[in-house]
């Protein structure tokens, strides 16, 4: 149980975050634009790290942990492949889409495809992106909180038994998690989030980003600290790592795979760095990334601001989860999970708890209420992102464009801040009847893959069109819907691959087979987006040089951006050597980029 000053800490972020809605509340209430991007006025480094703060979700560091435990820290490369794919959306679309002015990413369509078939597909994405994703992804950091607050919050104790046995027996049995205890320690999170997200709108949301980054990432390092200084620091890490594994320390310690087991083969990697970054929806930075480039105040600041994410999301916020992860290793060996403590018992069926399990053994009073809050402002960052970003569309791309045209300001204001609360009910429902959110987010993600190329093409193809998009997502439903029942020992990652090759290739046929968008609303498009690319007209050459120049700087980015998060690893792991060529190749690459990005006349 916490002490005194935990209950202060966690208390005091608690209060923060609701009174962050409430006096932000009459600013957001001005306008739709206000509401849903903050008049979009934002500076580079208040967005990107809303972005990052966005994607720290409760659920990260658990995940982790749990990597590290089942192949070391090469099997980070699941997210670290992402890298290549969130440099792709900093140089290639983040401008484009400040460009746009749009509310939502799915308004985007009928700008770009316009007539009904762009009509069908934006009602079809809203419906997907904010009651499908936004549900499962609610479902998946409901269910992360639930392991997190487990260790610490006993109801029992705080309500008495008899207070806890009535709640038990008042208590609906459809609304639980996993246990009662854990699910309203969640809800009640929940609820603030629900308070501050519906009155501040997504002023309330970012300005609370600020304090929940530095808050999660101060708590992340705070962590890491404490954890290291238990081994005796990172040469006792190190030490401890070779005595308990002298025949695996090695492969564990590698940020590369050694694909000698089956844990992690070479295809697998292959399908990590060559097709998993694209085959997303939000491969264009759709979705709640848009949201956020959407709040910049310039094209030249959502650049920087989504080069910012990228730097913080991978280059600083790895290192103290990975060395916390390792830990874990130590105090609860895999082969001994209980040698040192019996709580690693725990541990041993579920990897992924020996973060907050570790957090209970070592933490001292008040920093664990430190550290728990920063884990709280993790999960609330994620849930307030998705509950505004799913009302977004529910608003936009629905009420205002399909039921209520001419509705003004205060009225859809006053609808934002329902359809806020219909998000997380729904959330809610949805979360407590999946029985396996990780089945669940496979098959969503395969189905999302038929999205990835197509959004990326319809930036720089003048040939795609709403078809291409529409045979993406049903081809990928399709075969998601007959390869995961017929093959379940098949791994997932190679499923996907089938899939989303396989709508691919669909999409491109559709496309080349069915007419191509009206001229007038293409040159509309072009003219509003300035894209690059393959383009007919005038212009055309100009614009394919300068889709080749920004391949160049995708290159300069992605390399960078690998050379800086693996200088500060082989730093942290006593590689001084190492680190040192990797800083000099992030600071040459790196300095190209910039040099070549924003020395002279900043962003088109």
């Amino acid at each position: 149980m916490f002490s005194v000053l935990d209950w202060f800490f966690i208390l005091l972020y608690l209060l923060f975050a609701f009174a962050a809605g409430i006096l932000l509340s009459p600013k957001a209430g001005k306008s739709l634009v206000s509401y849903f991007v903050a008049d979009r006025k934002l500076p580079w480094w208040w967005l990107g790290t809303s972005m990052v703060a966005t994607t720290f979700a409760a659920d990260t560091p658990l995940v982790i942990t749990g990597f590290v435990a089942a192949d070391g820290i090469s099997a980070n490369w699941f997210w670290w492949s992402w890298a290549i794919g969130y440099m792709a959306m900093t140089v290639f679309f983040a401008g484009k889409w400040r460009k746009m002015e749009v509310l939502t990413d799915v308004e985007f369509v009928e700008l770009r495809y316009g007539g009904k078939p762009a009509t069908i597909l934006r009602m079809v994405k809203a419906f997907y992106l904010s009651i499908l994703v936004n549900s499962i992804v609610l479902g998946w950091v409901f269910k992360a909180m639930s392991k997190i607050t487990g260790p610490f919050l006993d109801w029992t104790d705080i309500l008495g038994v008899d207070g806890f046995a009535i709640v038990r027996n008042l208590w609906p049995s459809f609304l639980i998690f996993d246990s009662l205890n854990n699910t309203i320690t969640v809800l009640i999170l929940f609820l603030i989030v629900v308070v501050y997200s519906s009155m501040g709108g997504i002023q309330g949301v970012i300005l609370t980003d600020l304090v929940q980054f530095a808050l999660g990432m101060g708590g992340a390092i705070l962590f890491a600290v404490y954890a290291v200084s238990s081994q005796g620091g990172i040469s006792g890490l190190l030490m401890g790592m070779k005595e308990i594994y002298p025949d695996k320390h090695e492969s564990i310690l590698s940020f590369w795979p050694d694909f000698q087991g089956a844990s992690l083969p070479f295809n697998v990697f292959l399908i990590f760095i060559s097709v998993q970054w694209w085959a997303q929806y939000y491969s264009d930075g759709s979705g709640y990334l848009a949201q956020r480039i959407h709040t910049a105040k310039s094209p030249e600041e959502a650049e920087k601001g989504s080069l910012w994410f990228n730097v913080a999301n991978f280059i600083v916020r790895t290192w103290p989860w990975i060395l916390t992860a390792l830990v874990t290793l130590v105090v609860f060996p895999l082969h001994d999970p209980t040698r040192y403590f019996s709580e690693g018992q725990i541990v041993g069926g579920d990897r992924e708890m020996g973060y907050p399990i570790l957090m209970k053994l070592i933490l001292p009073s008040g920093v664990l209420g430190i550290v728990f809050a920063s884990l709280m402002a993790a999960f609330m960052s994620t849930a307030d992102t998705h509950i505004n970003w799913g009302a977004s569309y529910l608003v936009n791309d629905f009420y205002l464009r399909f039921l209520h045209p001419g509705a003004d300001d205060k009225t859809l204001v006053r609808v934002s801040r329902i359809a806020v609360v219909l998000m997380a009910i729904v959330a809610v429902l949805v979360a407590t009847q999946i029985q396996s959110i990780a089945s669940a987010w496979k098959f969503l993600l395969a189905f999302a893959s038929g999205m990835g190329l197509p959004q990326i093409l319809r930036w720089i193809w003048w040939r795609t069109n709403a078809w291409t998009e529409l045979s993406g997502m049903i081809t990928a439903l399709t075969l998601s819907m007959i390869l995961y029942p017929f093959f379940p020992e098949v791994r997932s990652e190679y499923l996907l691959f089938w899939v989303a090759i396989g709508s691919v290739v669909v999409s491109i046929l559709v496309t080349l087979t069915t007419p191509p968008v009206p001229k007038d609303t293409l040159d509309a498009f072009v003219k509003r987006a300035d894209p690059f690319g393959f383009w007919k007209g005038q212009g055309s050459k100009k614009r394919l040089e300068d889709f080749q120049e920004k391949i160049v700087l995708w290159i300069l980015g992605t390399v960078s951006l690998f050379f800086g998060m693996f200088s500060l690893g082989c730093f942290f792991l006593l590689k001084f050597w190492q680190g040192a060529c990797c800083l000099i190749g992030f600071v040459a690459f790196g300095f190209f980029y910039w040099k070549k990005e924003f020395g002279n006349n900043g962003v088109d």
